[in-house]
């Protein structure tokens, strides 16, 4: 059945090449990251665990780690890190699982905003957390002001977890 068959992972030259045993375990702890994020308490919709590697662009326009809640296809990836590479995110919408969001707080190493595509409250949070990007999309009843520093908090835990300095410190 073409349904079952395995997707097969291109190799990209002159990129690292992890043994499958490494590719599938760093795979499965984004996974259980993003899974970690969306499914305690509900405060975070859908999540998205993207390479913003300076030194590897075709990487960051073709990958995402992990996503759960949410469905990021490679073209909304490929624009939205783009954009924040170039620091420009926050000059036109921006395109996450098929809703339009407007950027409305920037700082360092965070963009928040609002979705405009939905009659429901909704927004977006964007954290750069070493060479990766994590996308977290709420909507009501959760607000921003719960949603904002939960996923600050979540990041922050990761970063120790992974030995690495919070974003903007």
């Amino acid at each position: 059945e073409p349904s079952c068959r395995r997707r097969r992972r291109r190799r990209l030259p002159g990129a690292w090449r992890a043994m499958p045993s490494e590719e599938n375990s760093a795979s499965k702890n984004w996974e259980r990251y993003v899974g970690i994020l969306v499914g305690q308490g509900r405060t975070i919709f859908g999540a998205a665990v993207l390479p913003i590697a300076p030194d590897q662009p075709t990487l960051r326009k073709s990958a995402i780690l992990a996503q759960k809640g949410i469905s990021m296809r490679v073209p909304e990836v490929t624009a939205l890190v783009e954009a924040v590479m170039a620091g420009r995110v926050h000059q036109d919408y921006v395109q996450a699982a098929g809703h339009q969001y407007l950027i409305t707080t920037v700082n360092e190493s965070s963009f928040y905003g609002r979705c405009t595509s939905t009659a429901t409250a909704a927004g977006i949070i964007l954290l750069k957390m070493g060479p990766f990007l994590v996308l977290a999309v709420y909507t009501e009843p959760t607000c921003a002001t719960e949603a904002i520093p939960y996923v600050h908090r979540s990041v922050d835990d990761l970063a120790a977890a992974m030995s690495m300095q919070p974003p903007g410190v």
